[in-house]
Parts: C-alpha cells; sequence; structure tokens
C-alpha cells in the first residue's frame, strides 16, 4: 500500500519571540516533504488457493470464489502490529506466480482495492525464497501461524537455468521452465569455440518439465539437457541438439546430427490422441523405429501403400473394384493350406507308384512314373520342413475379431 516517511527532527525549530509571516513561510519551505511511497513489500501469511482457505458466504452456502488467488499478508513498514493484515488479489488476471507463506510480494491499492503482484527474490532462488518474520513488529522469533497441508517446495538441487543476454525464461519452482531464446551467442568448450553456435538468426523455444542437470556448485544455474531432463519439447531453427537416441540397425535411417528447423520431444511416454481423425504428413521419409514392438491396429482396415477411395471396395471382386489393394495373407493359415496341398500331391504320388501297364494280360511296372514319383515325395517330405521360412519374424498381421 502507499505509505509516507515523515522525519519530524527536520520540522523542528526553536522559537526565540514572536514570529512573522515571512519567517513562518521561510520554515515551511525549509521543512522537507514527506518521503511518498506508493509500493510496499508484504510477508505472505496464506495463499488462499484451497476451498477452506475462501470465506464462506452463508447466503448461498458456498465458498466465495471470487477471492481465489489472493493472499493474506502483513506490511512490512505500515503494519501496527501482528494481527494488523489485510487481503490482497492477484494484480494480473492472465499470468499468476502464487506465492507461498513466508515469502513477500509487493502490495499497492489502486480503486480502493489491494493487489499483490511479483514476489520478491531475497534469496535469489527458483524453488524458494522463504524468509519469514520480517513483518512481525511484536513477536520477531514467534512461528507463524501457516495453514498445515502445504506441499513442501524447497529443494536445493533446483537451480535457475543458465541464461544468454536476450533471452526471456519463465522458471517454476520445480525444475520446470520455458526458454525463448536463440543460438546466436558462441559457446566456448574446453576445446575452444562451439562451432554450431554463434548463428545470427536462430530463435528456438526449448520446454522441459523436470531438472535432471545437477550443479554441486552452490546457485550455479544449469542449462536444459534434452537426454536427462524429465520431458522436453525443443524447437530450433539453426541449432543442433545433442540428443542420444537408439541407433538403428539401418544406419541410413538415422540422422547424423538433429540440427536445423526442427522439433524434439524427448520423454518416457508420448501419447496423441483424437476423437476424430489424425495425420502424419512428410514430403520425405517418414521413419518408425522401435527396440522392441510396432503395433499398427485398425478396428476395421489397415491399408499398406495405398487406401482406396471413399464407397470402392478392395480385392478382385469384379471390374468396377481396385485390383490393385489385395488382402494381406495370414503366415500361419496361408502355411496350413500349403501344408495341405503338400499332403494331397504326396498322396497323388503314392498312389500313383503301384501303377503298372498291361501286354497281353501281363502286368507291366512303369519304371519312369515310380522314379518320378519317388522323387516327389522326397522333394515334398523336404518342403514341408521349411513352412516357417517364408513367415517375418518381426511383422505379424492381425485379423478382425
Amino acid at each position: 500500500m502507499a505509505w509516507s516517511l515523515f522525519k519530524k527532527d527536520d520540522a523542528i525549530v526553536q522559537g526565540d519571540g514572536p514570529v512573522t509571516e515571512r519567517e513562518v513561510r521561510k520554515i515551511i519551505s525549509q521543512t522537507p516533504a514527506p518521503e511518498f511511497y506508493e509500493l510496499e513489500a508484504a510477508e505472505v501469511i496464506e495463499c488462499y488457493l484451497d476451498d477452506e482457505d475462501l470465506p464462506y458466504v452463508p447466503e448461498t452456502g458456498e465458498r466465495d470464489y471470487s477471492k481465489y488467488g489472493f493472499v493474506k499478508c502483513r506490511m512490512i513498514l505500515s503494519s501496527n502490529g501482528v494481527h494488523d493484515t489485510v487481503e490482497a488479489g492477484p494484480m494480473d488476471s492472465d499470468i499468476r506466480s502464487y506465492p507461498y507463506p513466508g515469502e513477500y510480494v509487493i502490495i499497492c491499492k489502486y480503486i480502493d482495492q489491494f493487489f499483490w503482484s511479483q514476489k520478491l527474490n531475497l534469496r535469489n532462488r527458483s524453488d524458494s525464497n522463504i524468509l519469514p518474520g520480517l513483518s512481525n513488529v511484536q513477536h520477531a522469533f514467534a512461528k507463524e501461524d501457516y495453514k498445515t497441508n502445504l506441499p513442501p517446495i524447497e529443494n536445493t538441487q533446483i537451480r535457475a537455468l543458465n541464461a544468454e543476454e536476450g533471452d526471456i525464461t519463465l522458471e517454476g519452482r520445480f525444475g520446470n521452465s520455458i526458454r525463448l531464446g536463440s543460438n546466436v551467442k558462441q559457446i566456448k568448450t574446453k576445446d575452444g569455440v562451439d562451432e554450431s553456435t554463434g548463428k545470427f538468426f536462430s530463435p528456438s523455444v526449448i520446454i522441459r518439465a523436470g531438472q535432471g542437470q545437477t550443479e554441486t556448485a552452490r546457485f550455479k544455474p544449469v542449462k536444459e539437457n534434452i537426454n536427462l531432463d524429465g520431458s522436453s519439447l525443443w524447437m530450433t531453427t539453426n541449432q543442433t541438439v545433442p540428443l542420444e537416441q537408439h541407433k538403428s540397425k539401418i544406419q541410413d535411417v538415422d540422422p547424423k546430427t538433429f540440427d536445423g528447423k526442427q522439433i524434439l520431444i524427448n520423454t518416457d511416454r508420448i501419447v496423441f490422441n483424437s476423437r476424430k481423425d489424425a495425420y502424419l504428413y512428410s514430403s520425405n521419409d517418414i521413419n518408425l523405429i522401435s527396440k522392441n514392438r510396432i503395433v499398427l491396429e485398425g478396428h476395421e482396415r489397415v491399408y499398406l501403400g495405398n487406401a482406396p477411395k471413399e464407397g470402392e471396395s478392395v480385392g478382385w471382386a469384379g471390374p468396377s473394384d481396385n485390383p490393385s489393394i489385395q488382402p494381406a495373407l495370414k503366415g500361419d493359415q496361408t502355411m496350413i493350406i500349403i501344408e495341405a496341398l503338400i499332403g494331397y500331391i504326396k498322396e497323388f504320388a503314392v498312389g500313383i507308384m503301384p501303377a503298372k501297364g498291361t501286354c497281353v494280360n501281363f502286368v507291366i511296372p512303369i519304371s519312369d512314373i515310380n522314379t518320378s514319383a519317388a522323387g516327389l515325395i522326397s522333394s515334398l517330405n523336404s518342403l514341408k520342413t521349411r513352412l516357417d521360412e517364408p513367415k517375418s519374424d518381426v511383422v505379424f498381421v492381425g485379423d478382425k475379431r
């Protein structure tokens, strides 16, 4: 709130006789005006973020949610005691950095209402700037009466972002941040200047959740690390991102470096959920690489290569259909049919082996048929042991159940 500081001793004048009008004017002109302050720091006692924090309205039987985000605080300089507190609402209706009890905010008063703005960075820490007791003028060492369900927030491992000139950073208390930066500044390493840095036009947006980089030096800031941070989203234009990835057996699929205009996401799980349609387009390649499984599941159809036009049937059902779109074969079922076919041919070969010719009621064995049938049976037996060879051990085709 606004407050004034009067320097009383400077305005005291010892009179030595009757005072004239000229002397009064002279005294007034020489008396310093009070120092007026529009803003004042206040210690936060409570932040109204839970239902039980909000005032109860008996008429409606509900909490007064119009005061959500308000703080109860005590002024540092103008407070008249421990119980002299005010309620102040957030000044910004869009971006709010909610304070923790024991931290300090700037209080002002406009249109007969108190507002709190940014927190005071008393300890220069991202996780917590708690320093309780500066406003408790009557009991400087008494413990403040905070609510009991406060979450723990202090974590000395959480550090500020190591920023560069021109960066705009939004940093949370918990190792989460957004950086609006660039790759314009040359970075020096142990081996000299990093040649991938110092790019003139190189805007970037880096979002991370979960600081992975640690530092032993007190208060030393850290940079984002796409390989160590919990979850990362990097959007760059002219910057090399040192992403460590699982290498594919097909080396040509992997880019040598991740640079240029790109969006990289690195986390433990990515879920894309669409209530209607989803599309993935590329003017070049689309690579799906997995160390374990790749599952493509379509409850109605799965098309590889191209899909039929709307209303067009697939398979060779007639001249009006598209014969270029054919159903995939099921490996096991196909082999069952082929195995049955081999059995039928073997049965035929065995059946014709005893065949004989006659000449005036004299039976003559047909040697060529016997030899060929025996060879066919041997070949079919060998072929029957190779029915699993055509089956892929990587790609499997499902069936609609």
